[in-house]
């Protein structure tokens, strides 16, 4: 639990996460900064009355019909993409915007958390429809319309000694934690971080730890009940 936590503190990239209900449950320091909505405004609400983002041909890409919500029910999240953001001082804001699943309260739901982090720029601009292109479908409409397929299974690449580090991570134990429980040094437990993240195309612990559940590398005995959120940012 206490891993769950220090990650999403240590957090540089705006983070928010809602529940099966589509809504709010977690909404970062960093949200508030780039959208410019307090977490005390956001907390509670549906996200698609809080979250104000368009493609970049102008169509409204959050709504109440949005499937990304359904994803706390399990499925594929689809692949990152870059999206315009109405920021409270009213500037268009472009994000790359990242969707992973971690556990909740409730077996057999998630909570759906959102990674925002700035877009990359071809040539300082962006296709007409940059929603579309970052799917790969040639369509655009409600998030979520299009799944991709889930990524091959790449744990089989780990090693047995990087596929324990994994369990234990998605457990909730920090380095410090795994290396005693494992009687290594916690400079070789971020070695076998580093090395598993790479493998398994990765870039952060938060989606080393959702990869995990995900591909159902946890054992279900194991499996802390909920997310735990800063006390400035967790719904009451």
């Amino acid at each position: 639990m206490d891993q769950f936590e220090q990650i999403l503190l240590q957090m540089q990239d705006g983070a928010f996460a809602v529940d099966s209900r589509r809504q709010v449950v977690f909404w970062n320091r960093t949200c508030e900064r780039l959208l410019g909505v307090p977490a005390r405004a956001a907390l509670g609400q549906p996200c698609f009355q809080v979250i104000r983002a368009h493609e970049a041909s102008g169509r409204r890409y959050c709504g109440q019909r949005c499937l990304l919500a359904n994803l706390a029910r399990g499925g594929a999240a689809p692949k990152a993409m870059p999206l315009w953001f109405s920021a409270g001082d009213g500037v268009p804001l472009q994000l790359s915007v990242s969707v992973f699943l971690l556990p909740s309260q409730q077996r057999g739901l998630w909570h759906v958390m959102h990674v925002l982090k700035p877009a990359p720029r071809a040539n300082g601009t962006l296709p007409v429809d940059a929603a579309a292109a970052a799917r790969g479908d040639g369509t655009s409409g409600c998030a979520g319309e299009r799944r991709d397929a889930p990524r091959d299974d790449g744990s089989l690449a780990l090693t047995p000694r990087e596929s324990e580090v994994l369990g234990l991570l998605a457990q909730g134990h920090c380095t410090t934690e795994i290396a005693r429980r494992l009687y290594l040094s916690p400079v070789t437990v971020r070695n076998h971080v580093q090395h598993l993240t790479a493998k398994l195309g990765l870039h952060s612990q938060l989606e080393a730890v959702a990869y995990a559940y995900r591909n159902d590398l946890v054992a279900r005995d194991s499996r802390p009940g909920a997310v735990p959120q800063p006390a400035a940012g967790r719904a009451s």
